[in-house]
């Protein structure tokens, strides 16, 4: 074998190389099954439904994606308020959020990780489907932060809301 053919071998095995761990790195990165892949949780409310009180209900509607469900905020005897989510359903995707926006100013595009008065963050989506809950926080007016938003930072895209009610 020709020394030229050799080197040319050696660098190509070194490209080919690179270009795997560059792809596994994006495959990583990005997850793209997840695109595909729905997964449903169904927890259990936070207290027998007779003990919670319900204080705000909404439908979900789509914004960026399909969305559905229903967002409720009920109190505990104790005083705690849990937000559940009920016939929840939204597309997979990047890492999604549960927020509390305030209302008057929910715009697509928005980059909301930025500007933390105008939300407040329940925390990551438990799954794309399903039952699941989330603990608010003891200071939040729900005058004020009136909207439940499925926000993905990733596309800075608010991906579904449901606009709160007084029961």
């Amino acid at each position: 074998m020709p020394q030229g053919a050799h080197k040319f071998s050696k660098r190509r095995t070194v490209w080919s190389a690179l270009a795997l761990i560059v792809l596994v790195g994006l495959w990583y990165a990005f997850r793209p099954e997840k695109l595909f892949v729905n997964k449903r949780v169904a927890e259990p409310p936070p207290a027998a439904l007779g003990q919670l009180t319900p204080l705000y209900t909404g439908s979900f509607h789509s914004e960026a994606r399909g969305t559905s469900g229903r967002a409720t905020v009920y109190q505990e005897p104790n005083g705690t308020r849990v937000l559940t989510l009920s016939n929840f359903s939204t597309s997979n995707g990047p890492v999604l959020q549960v927020i509390l926006l305030d209302g008057s100013s929910v715009a697509n595009g928005q980059d909301l990780s930025a500007d933390t008065t105008m939300h407040r963050d329940l925390g990551e989506l438990k799954e794309s489907q399903g039952e699941q809950s989330y603990t608010v926080p003891t200071d939040v007016d729900f005058r004020r932060y009136n909207t439940v938003a499925i926000y993905s930072a990733g596309l800075h895209a608010v991906v579904g809301t449901a606009k709160l009610e007084a029961f």
